[in-house]
């Protein structure tokens, strides 16, 4: 059975499920080169069909995640067309008004005729035209006709054949559906920021599904988080990961007021969370609230926080249910240091983060929930690798289309020569093999260089690509170094970079370029011959030339931009910046110095 998976949200994007199984999985972002692209994924749509070699009315089920969805911050594409300096603006003229001056504003009126976010979309995507024509109070269930008819419209199928999935089933069955099964008692949870009325679930996996039993809608650090992150100048529902990076830096004393500043206002009840004091809102109770206090201190308090208060909820769904094995997804399943205080939990005894837990894999999540219902079992994954690849032929024509002076090209390169290169400080991007899916870069569309030696943070940083210099960046490790470099005594999935580790003390040596500066935690991506064989080679090379069993890797992408998908972007990406060279299907090249 072919079964179609859509999310429309933040991170829009399609994925296809082949009896059970998830064949593609792809972002609307890698082609439309808008970051955290929201809408209609129609260009992923197409992508999944052709990788598979599909026409639309061979499939036999489409799935939304999500069944109440805003039309108008769907229109306006709010998530990824928003600036910071929208956020405050949305917060002075629509929030104060209403929530702290008992007054009505016109604010989305407004807005959602300005040139910014009134662009009309080209034929094939969302009609909005019942906005001006149905009442309010109808919109949700006009928007999913037009959901359901954009759909049905493009693959040419029957509207019967799409349904609509609750936000949070989604991620309760990526959760569970996604990762190894366990022979323990399981437990699945969800948090997030909202989805179809709640921000947080509880299930347990009995008798062949998952079976819900608590869900509620006042799990709200995710949404405080969110809020936080604009207090702190960054861009929310994009830089909350900024802010984690931060909060290490804070010493105790520095970090100690923000955090009873947090720590008196959501709480832990039982299975449930409560005010203890609630805010007024969360924007500018938090303002003044912080008033003195320095940006490095909010940040760590607020980490401290939501590490307190996630792990007490679970460790008390866990004893409540007898569970000893924990799967975790949603927004909230992003934040990896959190994750690392929860798997350290003694109640927890298996714990399973699939990979890129936010809306980016809702797609998947829906299709596997609806398979659920069709009783197919569906399969684990087991590597992200679920987007388009290219050729040697691609790699050349790429190259024909380019001045490459200044450039030296090898065709079909040894991975002893890359080796060489990367052990001598060079920073290469990596386009070759088939396109992760989700946040993560993980060997296909990543930089990658020399772990061991600092010097190479400040290049990647001013030359390539412009981030935040407080933020660490991540390594690539040989799966059977990976004892070595990290301390994991649960055995934790560590292939997809969804749990922080600490470190080892050769780890701090050998990856001292690729783990946090500060408190020498570790995100690590475990390699094995089987998940990237071409991969692996590259990284056993390096190990023979140098001893470290591990690269630094991150995304490969400009500034602001989403991960590279083709090789003209990538090929872009290095005219465009300091790398010193490209690695392509069949070629490699090398800026000349």
């Amino acid at each position: 059975m072919k079964i179609l998976g859509i999310n429309e949200d933040h991170n829009a994007n399609a994925a296809l499920i082949i009896d059970g199984k998830v064949v593609s999985c792809v972002a609307e972002e890698r082609f439309s080169g808008v970051k955290n692209d929201t809408e209609y994924p129609r260009k992923s749509i197409d992508s999944v069909l052709s990788m598979a070699g599909l026409v639309g009315n061979e499939i036999d089920a489409v799935v939304f995640a999500g069944k109440i969805s805003d039309p108008i911050q769907m229109k306006m594409k709010r998530v990824s067309t928003y600036s910071i300096s929208d956020y405050v603006r949305e917060q002075r003229e629509y929030w104060k008004p209403t929530i702290l001056e008992g007054k009505q504003s016109d604010y989305w009126e407004r807005i959602s005729k300005e040139s910014k976010f009134a662009n009309p979309n080209p034929p094939g995507y969302y009609n909005y035209s019942f906005l001006e024509t149905v009442p309010e109070t109808q919109w949700v269930e006009s928007f999913n006709a037009v959901r359901k008819n954009t759909v049905a419209q493009h693959l040419g199928i029957s509207e019967e054949k799409v349904v609509l999935m609750d936000h949070h089933r989604g991620h309760a069955a990526y959760a569970f559906y996604a990762s190894p099964r366990s022979q323990r008692r399981s437990l699945i949870v969800t948090a997030d920021g909202w989805g179809d009325g709640c921000n947080a679930t509880a299930s347990l996996y009995e008798n062949g599904k998952i079976k819900e039993f608590f869900r509620t809608d006042m799990c709200n650090m995710a949404r405080v988080y969110r809020w936080i992150t604009l207090l702190l100048g960054m861009k929310p529902n994009e830089h909350e990961f900024k802010v984690m990076g931060l909060a290490p830096y804070a010493k105790d004393y520095i970090a100690r007021p923000a955090y009873e500043i947090f720590k008196r206002t959501l709480v832990v009840d039982g299975l449930d969370f409560k005010w203890k004091e609630k805010p007024t809102d969360m924007y500018y109770y938090f303002r003044d609230a912080f008033e003195g206090i320095r940006f490095d201190g909010i940040a760590a308090g607020l980490q401290m926080w939501v590490e307190d208060l996630i792990s007490e909820w679970i460790d008390n769904l866990m004893k409540h249910t007898g569970a000893e094995a924990l799967y975790y997804s949603g927004g909230l399943s992003m934040n990896i240091k959190a994750n690392k205080l929860i798997m350290g939990l003694d109640s927890v005894k298996e714990f399973h983060v699939p990979p890129s837990g936010g809306d980016e894999s809702q797609s998947i999540g829906a299709a596997y929930a609806l398979c659920e219902d069709f009783g197919i079992p569906p399969e684990p994954i087991k590597n992200t690798y679920l987007g388009p690849q290219y050729t040697l032929a691609d790699s050349k024509a790429v190259l024909q289309k380019n001045d490459m002076t200044g450039f030296s090209i090898f065709e079909n390169p040894t991975d002893e020569l890359i080796a060489d290169y990367l052990a001598g400080d060079y920073v290469f991007g990596r386009c070759v093999g088939a396109m992760e899916f989700g946040a993560r870069s993980l060997g296909n569309r990543s930089i990658l260089c020399n772990p061991s030696k600092i010097e190479n943070l400040k290049h990647i940083n001013e030359k390539i690509k412009f981030r935040d210099f407080w933020m660490p960046f991540t390594p690539s490790i040989l799966a059977e170094r990976g004892p070595e470099y990290i301390v994991n005594p649960k055995g934790a999935t560590a292939e997809f970079m969804t749990i922080a580790f600490d470190s080892t003390a050769i780890c701090r040596e050998h990856l001292k370029a690729a783990i946090h500066p500060y408190d020498f935690t570790v995100r690590a991506q475990f390699v094995g011959p089987d998940t990237n064989p071409e991969y692996y080679s590259l990284l056993k090379a390096f190990e023979k030339k140098t001893g470290i069993g591990a690269l630094l890797n991150t995304s490969l992408n400009l500034h602001g931009s989403p991960m590279v998908n083709t090789l003209d972007e990538a090929l872009y990406t290095m005219l465009h910046s300091g790398l010193d060279g490209l690695i392509l299907p069949g070629i490699l090249v090398v800026r000349d110095k």
